[in-house]
């Protein structure tokens, strides 16, 4: 062999053997224990070279210690986000950095290993800090704070508003997404360094579930109202419709997913209507007259539907399939006045009081002799209305009316409970003159004798009806009485003001006269005031204005 080749094998045989020498002291150097870190390695700044597996899991657990405090900073186009790491639910996997860190050093391409231990002997390498965040804390923090214009997503939802149940589907909204942040926040610190800073574009957003979610959820709703409940409160019952079942139901967008969410209020309100009738009224306070001398009663307390449980149990048996009928507590219902209440309505004595008479045995004096009955004990609070006929309702046979006459567009006819006007000008005059007020009143269109010229008033269902209003600042008691041939309306109160016709006039209005009635009222403290009634009587039967 030439020197000149000798020299040339030489040359070529040098860096083979620096390589194969790299190669083995490498190889010699990173082969030690498993469980130890290989020599000049750091995490988060942190030496670790040749720890073994108890003293790296402490560095670990120190650096585990720093992430619910430390600042993540999201930095968008249009500004940046900042959060701390507990808000975001970022912890660091202490299991999955300690094997990470043991494996630095003793993996990656055998070509590669031997120059990538030759650079640690001038400088550290780094394990990586493994963490982890929670979408779901990132996708709250990102929906209370978005500074790219934020536009939510709508999830998928089950609706039974029309009885019947149905899917609105979801659709997307824009912004940051909060899976891309999830899945930026590992990579950004990996390194260890603080804050954690995260790049971000904002994005179409997905609702967290999808229109299939929301199916499964109205079969389960569909399967559960499927057939009617029954219900039960006291001594009535009833069955709730799978209509109306359905209406309460809803879905309502969690964590763990969509789940059937149910209007508690609005299956309290059903109940109450479907069992109306359950349980027993409560009774005011109330007074009667002995004499001119006015005793207050007591009241009573009532039930009804029902407990505020009612709804939640109703729906706690949809939940375990129905069965038996759902037995509802029913709750104590107050009377509206108490016996104290009523006592300070100063309703002390007579204060006004008129009297019409009729032809005794007519059937039209059993009406009279009713409404009569029906409104004994009736009370207008101080500055309330008092209508007749919502307090009486319809006059049907049931409630012990008869027939009677009555003037029906001019014109005299029968019907159950025709008569009932002469009460209603009885109530009306003793108001008249008791200083009351009349929010509603119509006169008879015919003038009939037996009645006040110009002062009276008629009644019919609904219409028209008799309303008198109390100003006074003291309840005042209607306390009609009858005999055979006559009907007497008494106003019990605390003497305030008194009233008096001191004018009447008349006028044409076509064929009609219409007359004005003048009544001055005087008050105890001295004020009066003068106001007027009307009345318009047609010239005869069937005969128009």
């Amino acid at each position: 062999m030439s020197t000149r080749t000798r020299v040339l094998a030489i040359v070529l045989a040098v860096p083979v053997i620096l390589v194969a020498a790299l190669f083995a002291v490498s190889t010699i150097d990173t082969q030690g224990d498993d469980d130890q870190v290989v020599r000049n390695v750091e995490l988060a700044g942190r030496p670790i070279g040749g720890l073994d597996r108890s003293g790296l899991g402490s560095v670990v657990d120190a650096v585990g210690e720093r992430y619910p405090d430390a600042t993540v900073r999201i930095t968008t186009p249009a500004g940046d986000v900042e959060a701390s790491g507990e808000s975001l639910g970022l912890a660091l996997d202490p299991g999955a950095t300690i094997e990470a860190a043991l494996d630095v050093g003793r993996s990656g391409s055998v070509l590669t290993r031997p120059f990538a231990w030759l650079a640690s002997l001038v400088s550290p390498r780094q394990a990586p800090v493994l963490v982890g965040a929670d979408e779901t804390r990132i996708r709250t923090v990102l929906t209370e704070n978005d500074p790219t214009g934020r536009e939510a997503p709508v999830e998928p939802s089950i609706t039974g508003a029309e009885g019947e149940i149905a899917v609105v589907p979801g659709r997307p909204g824009r912004g940051l997404v909060p899976a891309e942040v999830a899945a930026a926040i590992p990579l950004a610190a990996r390194s260890g360094a603080l804050p954690i800073v995260v790049a971000a574009e904002p994005g179409e957003i997905p609702p967290q579930f999808s229109d299939a979610d929301a199916e499964a959820l109205a079969d389960e709703a569909r399967a559960l109202t499927a057939n009617s409940l029954a219900v039960s409160a006291g001594s009535t019952g009833a069955e709730i419709p799978p209509e109306t079942l359905r209406t309460w139901m809803s879905s309502t967008a969690t964590p763990e997913g969509l789940v059937l969410d149910f209007d508690e209020e609005q299956a309290f309100a059903d109940l109450g209507e479907l069992l109306v009738g359950a349980g027993k009224r409560p009774v005011d306070a109330g007074f009667r007259v002995e004499g001119d001398r006015v005793i207050t009663v007591p009241g009573s307390t009532g039930t009804a539907c029902c407990e505020d449980v009612a709804g939640q149990l109703v729906i706690d048996a949809l939940r375990s399939g129905g069965g038996d009928a759902v037995e509802l507590p029913l709750k104590v219902v107050q009377p509206q006045r108490s016996q104290a209440e009523a006592e300070a309505l100063g309703v002390r004595g007579p204060v006004a009081s008129f009297t019409t008479n009729y032809p005794a045995g007519q059937s039209r004096v059993t009406n009279i002799h009713r409404i009569a009955e029906l409104t004994r004990g009736a009370v207008i609070e101080p500055g309330e209305a008092f209508s007749v006929n919502r307090h009486v309702g319809p006059r049907t046979r049931a409630k012990g009316f008869d027939l009677g006459g009555f003037i029906n567009n001019g014109v005299l006819e029968e019907a159950v409970g025709g008569g009932v006007s002469q009460f209603a000008t009885t109530l009306f005059n003793a108001a008249f003159f008791g200083g009351l007020e009349f929010d509603e009143y119509q006169a008879h269109s015919l003038y009939i004798s037996r009645y006040p010229y110009g002062r009276e008033a008629t009644l019919s269902f609904p219409k028209p009806d008799l309303v008198i209003r109390n100003p006074t600042p003291y309840g005042v008691l209607i306390w009609p009485t009858f005999t055979e041939s006559s009907v007497t309306v008494t106003l019990y109160s605390t003497p305030h003001v008194t009233g008096e016709q001191t004018g009447q006039t008349k006028s044409q209005a076509g064929n009609c006269t219409r007359v004005t009635t003048q009544r001055t009222r005087r008050y105890v403290d001295g004020k009066v005031e003068v106001d007027s009634v009307f009345a318009t009587y047609r010239p005869a039967e069937g005969v128009n204005c």
